[in-house]
């Protein structure tokens, strides 16, 4: 027997076209078992976007239905989330973002697992109504081979 769970998803969508914005998100669960018996559990996760061209169109889209989704359960999520990953795909040593952000949490095991775990479900079934609508967009937009050499160098970073 193993003291401990884990389980999550975790995907990562790379768009051969370089005006369609990389998409990263991650929900997960652990759950740990004391030597008496008692149990710890938390969620982690979030959703992220990495465009290599920023449209601010898709930049509201995309934060907007997050923050539809954290209202819904605790006012203070968003900004907060939000803050977190700001900080959390912040790369300090090139001075810059990763991406536009969104939303990261680690720890959260309150106010209970039910209530927690249906925050999780409402931030993962964002995914697709923040993303689909960019992809559909700029699905058929055209491009250079320097905004296809671009794209590769923010990928690498």
């Amino acid at each position: 027997k193993l003291p401990f769970c884990a389980m999550g998803v975790s995907s990562v969508i790379h768009p051969k076209n370089p005006h369609i914005p990389t998409v990263h998100f991650n929900y997960r669960y652990f759950e740990i078992e004391e030597e008496d018996g008692s149990k710890q559990w938390w969620f982690g996760g979030g959703t992220d976007l990495t465009p290599v061209y920023i449209d601010k169109e898709d930049a509201f889209l995309f934060h907007n239905t997050l923050k539809e989704a954290c209202d819904k359960h605790h006012p203070k999520y968003y900004a907060d989330f939000k803050k977190w990953c700001d900080r959390y795909f912040y790369v300090r040593h090139r001075g810059e973002t990763r991406g536009i952000g969104g939303i990261f949490f680690d720890d959260l095991d309150s106010p209970n697992q039910e209530e927690v775990f249906n925050f999780v479900k409402s931030c993962a079934r964002t995914v697709v109504p923040c993303y689909l609508p960019i992809v559909k967009k700029h699905l058929n937009d055209s491009f250079t081979p320097e905004e296809k050499d671009w794209q590769q160098v923010r990928r690498g970073r």
